[in-house]
């Protein structure tokens, strides 16, 4: 009987103990539970402040590329006012350097008329002179072609 008394007595402790180790793992898991949560919502809040870090982050970039791109833009319309400007400077200084050419051409022609009446070549001068049309010369050529019209006859 004993034996069955000591069964009787150690139940209700037991039974107790059962219950607080029970009771306190249950405790440690709500406990956790709630860490849990708090660490959960920690996180969020911070990739949310990241997410709007990188949104913040983007809107300044595309800001700062929009003025680049707004930059680039009118650097690309003063290039192409230069680009304008020194095609009808290249115009210009072709016609100047055609009409140029021309005119050195003639001098070329009509010293050459001068050294052969120069040489006594009265003959040969006025055949040069014919070939030359005088309405293509300067003032001053056409004033020294004259003088060479008049020595050659």
């Amino acid at each position: 009987m004993t034996a069955e008394n000591n069964k009787e007595k150690h139940k209700p402790t037991d039974e107790r103990s059962l219950f607080l180790y029970t009771a306190l793992i249950f405790l440690v898991a709500i406990i956790m539970i709630i860490l849990a949560f708090f660490a959960q919502t920690h996180l969020d809040k911070s990739k949310v402040s990241e997410v709007e870090t990188e949104k913040v982050g983007l809107s300044e970039k595309a800001a700062q590329v929009s003025e680049e791109n707004m930059q680039l833009v009118e650097l690309n319309k003063s290039l192409k006012n230069q680009n304008t400007e020194l095609k009808a400077e290249n115009t210009q200084l072709t016609s100047e350097n055609e009409r140029l050419s021309k005119e050195a051409s003639a001098n070329e022609a009509l010293l050459a008329i001068y050294k052969k009446l120069y040489d006594g070549d009265k003959k040969g001068a006025r055949e040069d002179l014919q070939s030359i049309y005088s309405e293509d010369l300067s003032q001053s050529q056409k004033t020294f072609y004259d003088i060479l019209v008049k020595k050659s006859q």
